[in-house]
């Protein structure tokens, strides 16, 4: 055994909710690289209450893995009124009010401040029960970092800060939120002069920091999200859809992921579609699937909208389980890659879909940084813009490379997209990391 990592990542199987797909899968990475790991993490019946649990994704947590839920009254998931105080029941603008001053004064971050103490007691008793040899805390919240900061400073354990989006810039704009205070720049600065690596999943959100604490920029990486593999997958081809004959006959366009109104560019893919639809075989189809917002319940204006598309050929058809992404890449014959925009926005799903090797339409600003990872393939077709013509013209583009393609073509960006397979980026990652605690040296 290399050492005892205490992870401490808010969602964690069976939570479905941002984020969770890459805590789970540094907590199996450095399982497969001979570490113990201990996981802090919201409750469970938390997430399950809300219905943003999937108890499916408990099937790729490694049995060898020590979850300890830490408990937190939560603003929106607990919903069980039977156990609120006497005050949130009566007096909810009151109970909020006390609530956020409280957070503040913990850690501060809005709603999740008070999860402080909770988090450095648990953090003492994993280090008391078993010695903890490197703390890492996946953010956003970025009360995720809280125990190891605390271990650090009460026994000397080093820590790594994941930051999965940005605390103290909106990566939609590159602006500062306007909730931002000096008490949060000063923790960050802090957070960050002390650890012994910064983890951030692209390189704008990463340059932005070094910009900021060029004290700490020598130990701050890129660390990519990347794709997982299915439990009954192949290896890391999991996903790729071998080339069928689409020379003649309708193509069917696909998107997989969350659909949040107001988030998912509904105009620019409604309007782009509708431009290029006319001019695509006829019978297309552009079919999505995925979660419906947070909870999975459609507001009236998305239900609204997804219905008003169907006489244009667009198809909403669900959720999709984790295990069968596979087999839902296969009725594809190119794939939509819907984002909001903005110059720091990531996506996990780019990674899986350039492990398809199908042609990938983008539907996002071109300051949002997908060309990190499909810049350097063929079979990526983004717009200038958002317009309809523009998209349109992305969409008429994939359809005619779906058209010509040879197998040739197929396996090169399939090959293309398996280097962002997760696993290998989260192993050269720990790597670098255990280099760094074996020679002992700090940056």
């Amino acid at each position: 055994m290399r050492g005892h990592l205490l992870l401490t990542a808010w969602a964690f199987p069976p939570a479905r909710t941002s984020g969770v797909y890459r805590a789970a899968g540094i907590a199996e990475a450095f399982v497969r690289a001979g570490w113990h790991v201990t996981v802090l993490c919201g409750p469970a019946a938390l997430f399950r209450a809300s219905g943003v649990a999937d108890d499916t994704l408990l099937e790729t947590v490694d049995p060898q893995i020590d979850v300890v839920e830490v408990p937190l009254e939560h603003h929106e998931l607990s919903a069980d009124v039977s156990a609120w105080s006497w005050m949130r029941a009566r007096h909810p603008e009151m109970w909020a009010k006390r609530r956020l001053r409280r957070d503040h004064r913990e850690f501060p971050e809005p709603w999740y401040g008070s999860w402080a103490p909770a988090l450095r007691r648990a953090a003492e008793a994993v280090h008391a029960a078993r010695p903890v040899d490197l703390a890492l805390g996946t953010a956003a919240p970025y009360v995720d970092f809280v125990p190891g900061e605390h271990l650090h400073a009460a026994h000397g354990v080093p820590y790594i800060l994941d930051y999965r989006d940005a605390w103290t810039f909106l990566t939609f704009t590159g602006e500062p939120p306007p909730s931002l205070t000096d008490a949060v720049r000063a923790r960050e600065r802090a957070l960050t002069r002390n650890a012994l690596q910064i983890w951030f999943v692209n390189d704008p959100i990463r340059r932005w920091h070094a910009d900021q604490y060029p004290e700490s920029s020598a130990r701050m990486r890129t660390v990519r999200n990347g794709y997982d593999i299915p439990a009954a997958g192949r290896g890391a081809e999991a996903f790729a859809v071998a080339r069928r004959d689409r020379s003649s006959g309708p193509l069917t366009f696909g998107y997989i992921g969350t659909i949040n109104y107001g988030a998912f560019p509904f105009d620019a893919v409604i309007e782009g579609w509708r431009s290029a639809h006319g001019r695509l075989p006829e019978g297309s189809r552009l079919v999505l699937r995925g979660h419906l917002g947070r909870t999975g319940e459609a507001s009236p204006e998305l239900r609204a909208t997804l219905a008003g598309a169907e006489p244009l050929g667009v198809f909403y058809e669900g959720p999709v389980s984790r295990n069968a992404l596979p087999g839902a890449y296969k009725q594809f014959d190119a794939l939509l890659l819907a984002l909001p925009s903005g110059p720091g926005v990531t996506s996990g799903k780019v990674y899986e879909y350039a492990a398809t090797g199908l042609p990938i339409v983008s539907v996002h600003t071109p300051d949002t940084p997908v060309s990190e990872v499909l810049g350097d393939t063929d079979h990526w077709h983004a717009p200038g813009s958002l317009s309809a013509a523009d998209v349109a013209d992305a969409l008429l583009a994939a359809a005619r490379q779906v058209q010509t393609c040879t197998d040739a073509d197929r396996d090169r960006a399939v090959a293309a997209g398996t280097r962002w397979e997760r696993m290998s980026i989260l192993a050269a990652a720990i790597q670098d990391v255990e280099a760094e605690l074996n020679g002992g040296a700090r940056p």
